[in-house]
């Protein structure tokens, strides 16, 4: 009974870890920046003009610097990690015990040792053990993910020092398949580009979330029992 619902826990723990609560981690605006006001620009007039006079001015690029504006991020990232490791252990150790004298008595102790059927019993070879033992193990683990997309991000916090709160969200279905991609971050406005684009690698906290769903997706993951058995396997 306590095994059952042990497993039955395990499960619940399993099935909680979904990719819509992975999705939702990625998706929320970090704590740090909801604390931080918002910058909030006034207009201001001048005497005998025509418009209404902000920070923009007729000969800047249109970049995205207010709330609601979007920038188009351009997802160029690659993590390769290699690790390895060699391990060797070996241990020996080898005991030897004689009687040479034993209050007059080691005659008869290895003659008796004779009549029991003992080979070579003399006085400095009563025991003779050698024992060794070895381990060598190897490993290697080694990763390479690559992620090339374009997604238009949407302005949705204006920081101090020109900083920029962006999140971007991507959806597309094709044969069954639904690929989603999420971005979330702090950009510089003066490193936006004249195209209003702006590489991943200028994003600060940047959070990328890449999931797939379908037939091809679902051949790549482990099942839920694959995954209880790794969980609480004792080897």
């Amino acid at each position: 009974m306590r095994r059952a619902l042990l497993i039955l826990a395990v499960g619940l723990i399993l099935s909680g870890c979904t990719t819509t609560s992975i999705e939702r981690k990625y998706a929320e605006m970090p704590e740090y920046v909801k604390e931080q006001p918002a910058v909030v620009e006034q207009p201001t007039h001048q005497e005998g003009s025509l418009w209404t006079q902000t920070s923009d001015d007729l000969f800047s690029d249109v970049k995205a610097r207010h709330v609601g504006d979007i920038v188009t991020i351009v997802v160029q990232e690659q993590a390769t990690s290699q690790y390895s490791s060699n391990l060797k252990a070996q241990t020996s150790s080898t005991m030897s015990a004689g009687l040479s004298t034993l209050l007059g008595f080691q005659n008869r102790i290895l003659n008796r040792f004779k009549t029991l059927g003992g080979k070579d019993a003399d006085k400095n070879g009563i025991m003779d053990t050698t024992s060794s033992s070895g381990y060598q193990g190897s490993g290697q683990n080694q990763v390479n993910n690559k992620l090339i997309a374009t997604i238009t991000a949407r302005v949705v916090k204006v920081l101090p020092n020109h900083r920029l709160f962006i999140r971007g969200e991507k959806q597309v279905f094709t044969n069954g398949e639904e690929n989603t991609l999420i971005i979330t971050g702090i950009i510089d406005a003066y490193q936006i580009s004249n195209d209003d684009t702006i590489d991943s690698s200028y994003i600060a906290d940047a959070k990328i979330f890449f999931n797939g769903k379908g037939i091809v997706s679902s051949t790549r993951n482990e099942g839920w029992l694959v995954k209880l058995w790794n969980l609480i396997k004792p080897f």
